[in-house]
């Protein structure tokens, strides 16, 4: 950036003075500064709990496997290794909406801070939008999960295969499952909008109480004989709770 000559400053009024001194310190302010790479100990701090984003539901799902396994019948067990197939793939689907959700927080986040600090208006309208977004997806995934149900199941067990316990019990399973499908969007976002607000500790605190509430859910609701609350039925209500 050119300097003004003070030989001259006679000939440019104050006014035009003022003014390109505030430009010159405004193109000092744009200049990026350097950007410092993180050390391997900074990511391993950062990565392994962000993970927990992407582990919540196999956890809970493997929870589940093994409540109905220790807890009930031959049969329920069957019938729920397609249903979490079905089920834990089909929320593969809306993952776009989490990788989505970290760098619009993130980015928005970072502009603030350097233009303003404080309360960050824009980070939480962001946060706002993507969490509301969350839900509309969640609620299409739902719909789309309950009503292809069979033929999902069909699909992956196959016809010559089929047994109708086995394939009743998964049906109600997977049906049970996509009703907290919309909670379960809506939370995986605001994980990633965690790692998005640098708090690496929430979506592990997340994970565990999930892991724990599902677990004492299975504990109730798996041994119970009836049919929609029991069984492989019983193991879906409690990551509906979560």
């Amino acid at each position: 950036t050119a300097l003004i000559d003070p030989n001259v400053h006679g000939q440019i009024s104050t006014k035009e003075l003022r003014k390109a001194e505030e430009e010159l310190a405004l193109a000092k302010e744009d200049e990026e500064e350097p950007i410092i790479a993180p050390d391997i100990t900074k990511i391993i701090k950062f990565a392994i709990p962000a993970v927990g984003v992407w582990l919540c539901s196999p956890l809970l799902s493997l929870i589940d496997t093994s409540s109905v396994g220790l807890l009930s019948g031959t049969v329920q067990q069957a019938a729920l290794n397609p249903a979490v197939a079905v089920t834990d793939y089909s929320a593969l689907l809306v993952a776009f909406m989490y990788t989505a959700t970290t760098n619009l927080v993130a980015g928005t986040r970072e502009k603030e801070m350097k233009q303003k600090g404080g309360d960050m208006p824009e980070t939480k309208k962001t946060l706002t939008h993507a969490l509301q977004l969350s839900g509309y997806v969640g609620v299409v995934l739902g719909s789309i999960l309950a009503g292809f149900a069979p033929i999902l199941l069909k699909t992956i067990i196959g016809n010559e295969a089929l047994d109708p316990a086995v394939f009743a019990a998964a049906l109600r399973y997977v049906r049970i499952r996509a009703l907290g499908m919309p909670a379960a969007v809506v939370i995986g976002s605001a994980q990633s909008a965690s790692i998005g607000l640098q708090d690496v500790k929430s979506p592990m605190y997340v994970l565990v109480a999930a892991a724990v509430v599902n677990f004492l859910g299975d504990v109730v609701f798996v041994p119970r004989a009836h049919a929609w609350l029991g069984g492989a039925a019983g193991a879906a209500w409690a990551p509906v709770f979560c």
